[in-house]
């Protein structure tokens, strides 16, 4: 496997999910931002992930230029790769299934969202649990910022601080799993709750 080459925390993962849609213009900003830092990755990049007709999506030449470097696929295991000791980051759209799996493997985030939830998702990750960063501050984005943030998520204080409130919260999300976790015992209260309720609707009638 590709990645049981690479250093432990050292491969950036990136994927927008299976239905959102983004520009052609930030596609290439990501592109050119990964060849700026040079970072080992892996990058969903679905046929109709661009908002247009183009079938063009990536730089002309970029394939080329990272043969050594990262991977370009349509699909893959996305619990599978995040639970790769090589995986250190996840560009995400901040879909809810993506960030629930990112904490569960533990991986600190760069959140670009795009419609929908999202942008309430992202403020959950970054501004709330502090788990993740911004890709940039508005909606588009230049190359330089994609460069520095990836460098921020992989390397360097930040990165440790990140990584340590995400391993916070995924033993709290580990917690409430467990055998008489608290989704156990939540989940067990409302099925009394229910019961007592139908119990109580046909004593009325």
């Amino acid at each position: 496997m590709w990645l049981d080459s690479k250093p432990s925390s050292s491969v950036l993962y990136l994927s927008f999910g299976s239905y959102d849609l983004t520009s052609k213009q930030t596609i290439q900003k990501i592109a050119h931002g990964l060849l700026l830092r040079k970072v080992s990755f892996i990058w969903v990049v679905k046929r109709d992930i661009v908002s247009s007709n183009d079938t063009d999506d990536l730089p002309v030449g970029f394939l080329d230029q990272i043969r050594d470097q990262g991977l370009i696929v349509q699909w893959c295991n996305q619990n599978m790769v995040l639970s790769h000791p090589a995986i250190g980051g996840f560009l995400t759209h901040c879909g809810w299934n993506s960030i629930l799996e990112s904490i569960w493997c533990g991986i600190p985030m760069i959140c670009y969202p795009l419609s929908n939830d999202q942008p309430t998702n992202r403020k959950l990750v970054v501004d709330d649990w502090k788990i993740g960063i911004n890709l940039c501050d508005g909606e588009s984005v230049t190359r330089e910022e994609v460069a520095e943030k990836i460098d921020t998520l992989i390397s360097g204080t930040v990165s440790d601080r990140l990584s340590m409130e995400i391993k916070k919260l995924r033993t709290i999300l580990q917690n409430a799993l467990a055998i008489d976790g608290s989704s156990e015992e939540n989940i067990g209260q409302f099925i009394k709750d229910l019961k007592a309720k139908i119990h109580d609707k046909r004593q009325d009638i």
